[in-house]
């Protein structure tokens, strides 16, 4: 498996893909049970590879007829479909493995989103960034750091450093991931607790030692359960690019924050609209609409920073860092 797979710019596109091979094998069993309908699917994902579409579409439908409730068959064929041209018929495709599969492991709300189907979606489903990063968590951090020149992180730490002295007495790590963004702050902290979406990143970020607690949900459903103010550092490191809307979530977050407090954040640069889903599936906002988000969670901008938060296609991706503050 490629281990720059979860960012490649072919991997929206390429239904043949090891992330959409790494979810068959981890959540539909790897197989559909039946000889006839493995052979024809492996044939049609070969095709689409190639760029035929429209024959690994007739090879999708043939499959189906011997396995017609394995839902990697209708996703599938709904993104041969959408690559022919055939909206209608890629629509209907999408559907039918919704009906299958109500987590949407593979994505196809964001699919019928791009298409205009259905409205942009406020977050990416669950069950598609947990298949995501569930798979991924072993080559993470490889993959970010020496493949895509991912230093988020180290911007982050450097610019708070900058700006005020600590130390922190708790320090909250959402989207931790396997805690690269926590580790710059372990000299500058008495106590960290990270939370992430996907179990086996939470896994690895425990065999790191840099947390004391860690927590496997929702960011939103974690501050649900903590309400009360307790931090007095809050990361959320290249975490926004998975979720739209941030209006309900920044004051959650400003709830757990301690009086004086402070926030520091990453998001993907969008220049017109509040924010955006791009055809990389990830989301992107504006300066504009952060600042509206941080006033209505009273949470005071003391720091801006134009970055580049990776490289995408071998194409930098630009972004900012924002540093808030509790008041």
């Amino acid at each position: 498996m490629p281990e720059n797979y979860a960012f490649n710019g072919s991997f929206w596109t390429n239904s043949g893909h090891p992330f959409y091979k790494a979810v068959m094998t981890l959540y539909f069993g790897g197989t559909s049970g039946d000889l006839l309908a493995d052979r024809r699917y492996s044939m049609a994902l070969q095709l689409a590879e190639w760029g035929d579409h429209s024959a690994a579409a007739d090879l999708l439908r043939q499959g189906m007829e011997y396995a017609p409730t394995w839902p990697p068959f209708h996703f599938q064929l709904g993104e041969s479909l959408r690559q022919t041209g055939d909206a209608d018929g890629a629509q209907n495709a999408f559907h039918a493995y919704l009906a299958l599969d109500p987590d949407d492991k593979m994505g196809a709300t964001l699919k019928l989103s791009i298409m205009g189907c259905i409205p942009t979606p406020d977050t990416l489903p669950e069950g598609y960034v947990q298949s995501l990063f569930d798979q991924y968590a072993p080559s993470f951090e490889k993959c970010l750091v020496e493949k895509l020149s991912y230093h988020t992180p180290v911007l982050m730490a450097k610019a708070v450093k900058n700006l005020c002295q600590g130390p922190y007495g708790r320090l909250l790590d959402l989207g931790c991931g396997t805690g690269l963004a926590a580790k710059e702050f372990m000299a500058d902290t008495n106590y960290r607790c990270g939370v992430d979406l996907a179990p086996v990143m939470i896994e690895e970020a425990k065999s790191k030692n840099i947390y004391d607690e860690v927590h496997a949900q929702s960011i939103e459903s974690f501050l649900n359960d903590h309400k009360k103010p307790h931090y007095d550092l809050v990361l959320a490191a290249d975490v926004f690019v998975y979720i739209g809307a941030l209006e309900t979530l920044f004051g959650l977050i400003a709830k757990a924050m301690n009086t004086n407090a402070l926030y520091t954040f990453s998001v993907q640069s969008e220049d017109e609209k509040d924010w955006i889903l791009g055809e990389d599936h990830r989301y992107a906002h504006s300066s504009k609409y952060i600042k509206k988000c941080c006033a209505s969670a009273g949470l005071k901008i003391i720091h801006q920073e134009n970055v580049t938060l990776r490289q995408d296609a071998g194409q930098p991706v630009k972004g900012l860092i924002f540093i808030t503050k509790k008041a």
